[in-house]
């Protein structure tokens, strides 16, 4: 990478001042105008000043230039320091940058053992081997031209900083992977030589490569080294693994090399050259080397990577044997299989790793181990994992396997606090029964062991959990309920209150020594390297920590213990799965009573209702005889008019949904008939004020008689003030305002305005309605045909006279018809109250109210959508059956 430094801008020379001619001229000509003027000598010397005037003007612009050029070279040196101490720390920088990617041995040795940046070589990298310290470019380049006329003699400065910022002295480096040659006397040659095989070692982690060494004393100190060692009578190191040969040599002479070694280093005393290239070499004792072979052996350790006898790469968990008693497993190798038991080292365990240091194996491993062996009467597991699911697949049919929660929601999350702590209360109630306190007591009560992946992502998204989490932590011990917490940031996630009741803690590979220190006490976890997939370090009830491997459950094995559990009967599940987005009604069950239609107590299926404090699904049933009229509101697509075929359906009705066909329904004489009105505040709103106050005060008082009565509604609207309140069974589906669903009688905290349609709630439960078999009937309106025969006939504007009325005399002229339009009839006052005493009046194309206005102490006027046309007869307005032709007179 190249940096750029400007040179200041060069000093300018001041330019010279010019002859003051006119000001020398000034004073002769003003004494000559004088003379002439005047005619007195004495005058003329005034003359003098000019010369004088010119030789002090002259003087005084040689002294500002002097000052302007003085001013001009400090200047330049000023910025010209500045420019110094730019270079000075860019040069810095790249000394430290060169120090930190290339260390040197000294410095590599004195890392820490936990050092986490130790042995993260990847497959293909260089391995790097510091020589010495010598002259390398430094990559700064000093921009700026200087004048070619040079008077201030500022080419020799400019000059002297663009070689100073070229070139710094660093580590010169060399690719070990090419072989290294050192020539020199054998002391020094020997020196150099240990100090590039400890360079190496540190780049090739003990689990990657063997180190083969010569069979002589000098290099007995490698058998402090983690690496595996071989000594054997040869002249060369040699570090060999997969893809990977690096030999390092020393002799008197070049030519006694290997022929592997392509870089020949000769050493000096104080100099070492690699061909063109020349540094002070970097040379170390054999005291250092031991040293650093002590440390590298101590890191080895605190990765979990060990020698010849110390821990496998890999373990299937098929090699291990088995455990018994509590809920012992044998999942975890060190130097021997190590056995966990959550029932005597927990009762509950914390897991950190980040991604890939294999925590889902080790998970499923420890599911697995426990789950061998020990039946569903014994122990059952919940699973719970926020990434989606798929670390716990192979385990969703173990018939231990109780539920598995995934990607909750807030709802989702209160669902899950409300199941757990059923779970609690009804252990409680199991002891309470068998008259023991503890579940060590108790029989026939299988442990339950809550297994959950991302525990911190789950508290991030829904904090709500944590207070469930601790008081499961609490109370787990006594009533069987084991924690297996699994985390990325452990020192975020796992407070105090938690991590109090976790005896077992096991960290595989975390990115930071504070996510390490949290679990386990000890930094050694943030050391483990990125290929030692589930390597870990254990620490059981405050003991001393282990380093293990954890084994793998292969997809064989747990098919294997899949199907050999396969007999057992489930366990109870503390969690139900969700409801259902689609629900068929053959799918919900009859909770008792009677669904034909016609039976004194009818019952309609609803759908399903989610209790998850009572940790169960149960159906969704209607008695209009116990539960009073129904009333479900929801906004666009929520499923209202589907439930109101669902219930009509079911109780052999029509539905209504038309305003006018509702007002003939409420006419009926049949008070106990069911009656099941869609959109009912729409249906209020398209009638006039008379007629909503009408159709409210009867549609109530069916409501309060007890008749079968079910409405929906978009929204509880001012014109349903009196029926609302008589809904005794409440539905509330989704509802895209949450003021509106305040207003609907539901509660702030559950409104949800993403619901699928048939999903909402009912007291506050949680439901999903059935779908209907079949869209049902609807109500039509009811009409009357044309009367024939006498009849008084009221027009409205422009409408012809149709053809029962041709010869219709006019009001106030005797004959068995008589029509007239309304100003005609006014105009013969009370001949319609006479005339309809004895025949019916058919009014056409009048609206209800002058209408109401013509005929004195007339009932109500039905609803009636599209040009009005009604007849009354016997006391009743009725709606007319009077097609257009008729009108006209073709019919």
């Amino acid at each position: 990478m190249e940096t750029r430094i400007a040179l200041p801008r060069p000093p300018t020379e001041p330019d010279p001042p010019s002859f003051p001619l006119l000001a020398s001229l000034a004073p002769v000509l003003g004494a000559g105008a004088l003379w002439l003027l005047l005619q007195t000598p004495t005058v003329l010397v005034f003359a003098l000043l000019g010369p004088l005037i010119a030789l002090a003007s002259v003087g005084d612009g040689k002294r500002v230039r002097r000052r302007r050029r003085r001013q001009e070279q400090e200047r330049w040196q000023s910025e010209l320091a500045r420019v110094a101490d730019r270079i000075d720390a860019a040069l810095d920088e790249r000394r430290l940058a060169l120090a930190a990617d290339h260390p040197g041995p000294r410095a590599l040795a004195a890392r820490p053992p936990h050092d986490p940046h130790r042995w993260r070589r990847a497959r293909g990298d260089p391995v790097e081997v510091v020589l010495g310290t010598g002259a390398l470019p430094s990559g700064i380049v000093v921009e700026g031209e200087v004048p070619a006329a040079d008077p201030f003699g500022i080419a020799a400065e400019a000059e002297r900083l663009r070689s100073f910022a070229a070139v710094l002295r660093g580590p010169v480096v060399v690719d070990a992977r090419e072989g290294i040659g050192l020539v020199g006397p054998g002391p020094l040659a020997l020196a150099a030589a240990r100090s590039a095989v400890v360079q190496v070692l540190d780049a090739v982690p003990p689990d990657a490569a063997d180190v083969i060494a010569p069979d002589d004393d000098a290099w007995d100190w490698l058998e402090a080294v983690p690496h595996p060692l071989h000594r054997e009578p040869a002249s060369a190191v040699r570090v060999v693994g997969d893809g990977l040969e690096v030999t390092v040599a020393v002799a008197e002479h070049a030519s006694s090399l290997p022929r592997e070694c392509r870089v020949v280093v000769r050493i000096a005393l104080d100099e070492a050259t690699a061909g063109a290239r020349s540094c002070g070499p970097e040379a170390i004792a054999e005291r250092e080397a031991a040293s650093a072979a002590a440390t590298l052996a101590l890191a080895a350790e605190h990765a979990g990577i060990r020698r010849a006898g110390g821990l496998p790469a890999h373990v299937d968990l098929d090699a291990l044997p088995g455990a018994a008693g509590g809920l012992a497993a044998v999942f975890l190798v060190g130097d021997e299989p190590i056995e966990l038991d959550l029932v005597r080292d927990g009762p509950h365990a914390v897991v950190g790793g980040t991604t890939g240091s294999g925590k889902s194996e080790l998970l499923l491993a420890w599911v697995a181990a426990i789950a061998a062996g020990r039946s569903t009467d014994e122990v059952a597991f919940l699973l719970v994992d926020f990434k989606g699911g798929a670390a716990f697949a192979p385990l969703v049919a173990l018939a231990h396997c109780v539920g598995v929660m995934t990607d909750l929601d807030e709802g989702g999350a209160r669902r899950a606090i409300e199941s757990l702590r059923a779970e609690l209360r009804r252990r409680e109630r199991l002891l309470a029964a068998q008259g023991v306190r503890a579940i060590d007591a108790a029989t026939g009560i299988a442990r339950l062991v809550i297994v959950v992946d991302e525990f911190a992502a789950m508290l991030q998204e829904l904090p709500d959990l944590h207070r469930l989490f601790v008081d499961l932590a609490a109370r787990g011990r006594s009533l069987g309920v084991h924690l297996v917490l699994c985390t990325q940031r452990p020192a975020e996630a796992v407070r105090d209150a938690l991590l109090a009741n976790c005896g077992i803690r096991i960290s595989l590979r975390v990115t930071h020594e504070h996510d390490a220190v949290a679990i386990t006490g000890t930094p050694e976890a943030a050391a483990i390297p990125l290929a030692a997939r589930g390597r870990c370090v254990v620490r059981i009830s405050g003991g001393a920590t282990l380093t293990a491997q954890a084994a793998v459950a292969s997809p064989a094995h747990l098919a294997r213990l899949v199907a050999g559990a396969a007999g057992q009967p489930r366990p109870p599940r503390p969690w139900c799965e969700p409801l259902p987005v689609r629900l068929p009604l053959a799918a919900v069950p009859t909770a008792g009573g009677s669904t034909a239609p016609l039976g004194p107590a009818p019952l309609v299926r609803l759908g399903l209702v989610d209790l998850p404090a009572e940790q169960r699904v149960a159906p969704l049933e209607w008695r209009p005889a116990l539960d009073g009229p129904l009333l479900a509101i929801g906004g666009a697509a929520s499923g209202r008019s589907s439930l109101a075929d669902l219930v009509a359906g079911q109780l052999g009705c029509e539905v209504v949904d038309r305003e006018d066909a509702l007002w003939d329904a409420l006419q009926d004489a049949r008070q106990r008939a069911p009656l099941v009105v869609d959109d009912v505040d729409l249906q209020l709103a398209r009638l006039g004020e008379e007629q909503q106050g009408i159709v409210a005060q009867l549609l109530a008082r069916r409501m309060r008689e007890g008749a079968p009565v079910a409405l929906t509604a978009r929204r509880v609207s001012s014109a349903m003030g009196q029926l609302a309140p008589l809904a005794e069974l409440r539905i509330l589906l989704r509802i895209a305002s949450r003021q509106e669903h305040l207003v609907a009688g539901g509660t702030g905290q559950l409104h949800d305005a993403s619901l699928p349609p048939g999903a909402g709630w009912s007291r506050d439960e949680r439901i999903q309605l059935a779908l209907p078999g079949a869209s049902a009937a609807r109500r039509e309106p009811r009409s009357v045909a044309m009367p024939t025969g006498r009849a008084a006939i009221v027009l409205g504007p422009s409408v012809p006279l149709p053809a029962l009325a041709r010869a219709a005399a006019r009001p106030g002229q005797p004959g068995d018809v008589v029509a007239g339009t309304v100003a005609e009839w006014e105009a013969a006052w009370g001949e319609l109250d006479r005339l309809r005493a004895d025949r019916p009046v058919v009014a056409l194309g009048v609206d209800e109210r002058p209408l109401r206005q013509l005929l004195r102490h007339a009932p109500p006027v039905p609803p009636m959508r599209g040009e009005p046309a009604w007849v009354l007869e016997g006391g009743r307005f009725e709606r007319l059956r009077y097609p257009s032709s008729e009108a006209g007179g073709t019919a």
